[in-house]
């Protein structure tokens, strides 16, 4: 099965993960799908860290949804907070995000450990694709900068290393003012929310 219709194209493409506990708790996390071609077959992968909430759900119920968006303060929220019960819905009985533009439920299966033992391999195999729209839209490089920005500030409140925290706060910087040159209301908006919550860690 291809889901570049659904948004998932070759490389590393960021959307949304939901997960669920074996409770049925729902879970939301920006993290990367991974597609890789090789002639006609496509092979679908995602790097998660031992100690995320998603990788626990992974292992209790062994799926995980991809929610395809460009909605740029979600991203920022499902990085640093727990989103509302009202902003999931329900695709073949599997939390998904109702603003989505696609869902992919995917079967999740442990491939092997990257990096140490703290960073896990799975290979995605689809079960269900639902597109909800088809948004074209040129590239913004606001848009591009606040998911950089997000992936760095998650990074950020994990690093205890002094040196290396000044260096992502300059790269937050640089795409800060990305944002605020090339970013519409909802980037800017979401970089205001990113900026607060880095505050509040520090």
């Amino acid at each position: 099965m291809h889901l570049k219709e659904a948004g998932i194209d070759e490389g590393i493409s960021e959307v949304i993960v939901t997960t669920k506990s074996a409770s049925g708790e729902p879970n939301a996390a920006p993290i990367g799908i991974i597609a890789v071609t090789n002639k006609d077959e496509n092979n679908y992968f995602v790097r998660l860290y031992k100690t995320s909430k998603t990788f626990s759900n992974v292992q209790e119920t062994h799926k995980l949804a991809a929610n395809v968006t460009n909605d740029p303060v979600l991203f920022v929220e499902a990085a640093f907070e727990p989103l509302s019960e009202s902003q999931f819905s329900l695709f073949y009985d599997f939390p998904v995000l109702k603003e989505a533009n696609s869902w992919i439920l995917f079967d999740c299966v442990f491939s092997k450990k990257t990096n140490g033992s703290e960073n896990f391999l799975f290979q995605l195999t689809p079960l269900a694709v639902k597109i909800n729209r088809k948004e074209v839209k040129a590239i913004n490089r606001g848009l591009n900068a606040v998911i950089e920005a997000a992936i760095l500030a998650t990074r950020y409140t994990l690093i205890a290393d002094n040196h290396e925290k000044d260096e992502m706060k300059k790269m937050m910087e640089l795409y800060a003012d990305i944002v605020e040159k090339c970013g519409g209301r909802r980037e800017k908006e979401a970089l205001k929310i990113l900026l607060e919550t880095l505050r509040k860690s520090n």
